[in-house]
């Protein structure tokens, strides 16, 4: 808040008035708060430095495969180094100009520009890969490989901050005086002011390090024959694999230790290893026997792939809920599809009437999805009920009635429609008597298979 000029004369009046006179020739001083008065600013501020660019990430080695046959190989497959980033600028020098004299107002120095951050270093290349192809194990003796991963590159320095400008004065007053010189009414007041140095500009951060880059794996290959391409994984719209097979293939690992001691001394690799075991080939295709018709459902996608274990599988688009069973014959595995939702039907459900009292007091939800018929469906409920009168004007206080599942047994369902039997329930008759005050939160968890969703009821009335 600003220090208001006038006010502080008309109390300075009436500081004197209870004083009593002032004799002439005698000046009278009083010094206003500095942090009362406005503060401007003179000059200009630097500029913030530019930061630095981040270095380049190295490229990654070549990968290759090879034979080994006795013969020395010589093999370059590291990758290249990050580069290092950009130092940042140093901060721009502000331009202070003239400080402006006896001014009735503090004043403050412009400020120094901060230094820019620093360029992150780049991150190394990884080495390649490397294929061997062997019968004899000596003949890997006679590989000599570098699949060193790159060095990263070095973070940029960050920028100096420049200091800010200084004040030539530090500390002035200026002398304000009411009244005729000489005459009783005469008085003077001194006012105070202050220059503020500029700030300093911060200087900037350093750039992070780049990562190294990950040596080069190994891979052996114990036949001389090359392996042929691999089909792991392939994805297509559901209706293509209905009673059409699709065929995969993918080759199978065994993670070993020691790479380098196989090789030729001195070769550089990454440390574990793959030994080629086996391959696994076969096709799956899909069996619609749901009750919904397969057109509800034929362009979502469905992705076939082999895992690490050979096994088969098929996994669905989210935005549907299936239910499959797998059977295998020979090379063919065949999923047969008993029940198809869509994911986005399964949380459709909303309130629908209550009926009865006490006892026989029954909530119903209704599915809009009309999933129901295909869908496993679990209530947890929570009650609260109050006793105040709802004609009070104060908020109702609710007591937690029930909280908990509700057992299968009290839940019915019509078609799409769930009863659930609320007057059943391990609840006092009393708190669910008609009129009563009443909160109802209902969460209803759906699934079907290995998907679920979850859906939030809530419901406040009278019973």
């Amino acid at each position: 808040m600003l220090w208001n000029r006038a006010l502080g004369l008309v109390l300075f009046a009436g500081l004197l008035s209870s004083a009593g006179a002032v004799p002439l020739g005698r000046w009278v001083q009083c010094a206003a708060p500095a942090w009362a008065f406005e503060v401007r600013s003179f000059g200009t501020d630097g500029s913030a430095g530019r930061s630095g660019r981040d270095g380049q990430d190295g490229r990654s080695g070549t990968s290759q495969s090879v034979t080994a046959n006795g013969s020395p190989i010589n093999l370059n497959l590291a990758g290249e180094d990050g580069s290092d980033g950009e130092s940042g600028e140093r901060g721009g020098q502000p331009s202070c100009g003239f400080q402006p004299r006896d001014v009735r107002y503090n004043l403050e120095a412009a400020n120094g520009g901060s230094g820019g951050s620093g360029g992150r270093g780049g991150h190394g290349g990884e080495g390649g890969s490397l294929q061997v192809y062997y019968a004899d194990p000596n003949a890997l003796r006679q590989i000599s490989v570098d699949a060193r991963g790159g060095r990263g590159g070095r973070g940029g320095t960050g920028g100096q901050g420049v200091a800010g400008c200084w004040c030539d004065r530090s500390n002035w007053s200026v002398r304000t005086c009411t009244g005729t010189p000489g005459a009783p009414d005469y008085s003077c007041i001194d006012e105070h002011f202050s220059c503020r140095p500029g700030r300093s500009g911060s200087s900037g951060s350093f750039g992070r390090d780049g990562e190294n880059g990950q040596p080069g794996q190994l891979r052996l290959v114990n036949q001389l024959d090359p392996l042929p391409p691999e089909v792991p994984s392939l994805t297509r719209p559901l209706a293509d694999l209905v009673g059409r097979p699709v065929q995969l293939s993918k080759n199978l690992w065994d993670v070993r230790t020691g790479a380098a001691a196989l090789l030729a001394p001195g070769s550089a690799v990454r440390d574990e290893y793959l030994a080629y075991r086996d391959r696994v080939e076969g096709a799956v295709q899909i069996d619609w026997q749901a009750p919904r018709a397969l057109t509800t459902f034929a362009t979502a996608g469905v992705t076939a792939a082999i895992n690490e274990q050979g096994n088969l599988g098929l996994s669905f688009s989210e935005e549907v809920w299936i239910a499959a069973e797998p059977a295998q014959t020979d090379s063919l595995t065949t999923f047969t599809v008993t029940a198809a939702v869509r994911a986005s039907d399964a949380t459709r459900l909303a309130w629908g009437t209550s009926q009865g009292s006490g006892r026989d007091l029954a909530l119903s939800v209704v599915d809009l999805g009309q999933e129901s018929a295909y869908l496993n469906t679990q209530f947890w409920l929570t009650l609260r009920t109050s006793t105040d009168d709802p004609r009070d004007s104060r908020r109702p206080r609710y007591t937690v009635r029930y909280e908990g599942w509700v057992p299968e047994e009290l839940i019915t369902r019509e078609g799409d429609r769930f009863v659930v039997a609320l007057g059943r329930l391990p609840i006092s008759q009393q708190a669910l008597r008609s009129g009563t005050l009443a909160q109802v939160e209902l969460r209803a968890v759906r699934s079907l298979a290995d998907n679920s969703a979850e859906q939030n009821l809530s419901w406040q009335g009278t019973l």
